[in-house]
């Protein structure tokens, strides 16, 4: 069964309100659908639009097709990129675990630099302790 993300027109003549839904793609425009995702509302200014991220995402990598206006609607939102980013396999630009990803590189190194640190410390305490005896043995 081939899925369809699309419009579906509600609403009185000449004041449409649309319903962004999944749908088989064989059903009628206003008919079945699978589930809906949102709602899109032309006429207010501007105009008002509300998607079910998770919905759509869910429906997306299932293989739904969404229509052209259904694509804009998407891309307005910001859920295709997510898509197109999660398809690809890296983190969005702007999100946390992009930004936890750059802090752990940087703290990386810094850590390495301190082990060294520490270990030359080590290295330089042990030495007055090799002193002490011999300082022991000429008293």
């Amino acid at each position: 069964m081939a899925v369809r993300i699309r419009l579906q027109r509600h609403g009185r003549k000449k004041r449409p309100f649309y319903r962004l839904v999944a749908a088989d793609a064989r059903a009628q425009r206003d008919g079945a659908f699978l589930e809906r995702l949102g709602y899109y509302n032309p006429l207010t200014d501007p105009a008002d639009i509300f998607i079910d991220e998770e919905k759509a995402l869910k429906w997306l990598r299932r293989g739904a097709q969404p229509t052209d206006t259904a694509k804009r609607l998407l891309s307005k939102r910001g859920i295709l990129m997510k898509f197109e980013y999660e398809k690809l396999g890296r983190p969005m630009p702007g999100t946390d675990v992009d930004e936890a990803a750059t802090e752990t590189e940087d703290v990386q190194p810094d850590a390495a630099q301190s082990a060294e640190d520490e270990t030359g410390s080590l290295l330089t305490e042990a030495a007055p302790d090799e002193a002490t005896p011999e300082s022991d043995e000429e008293a």
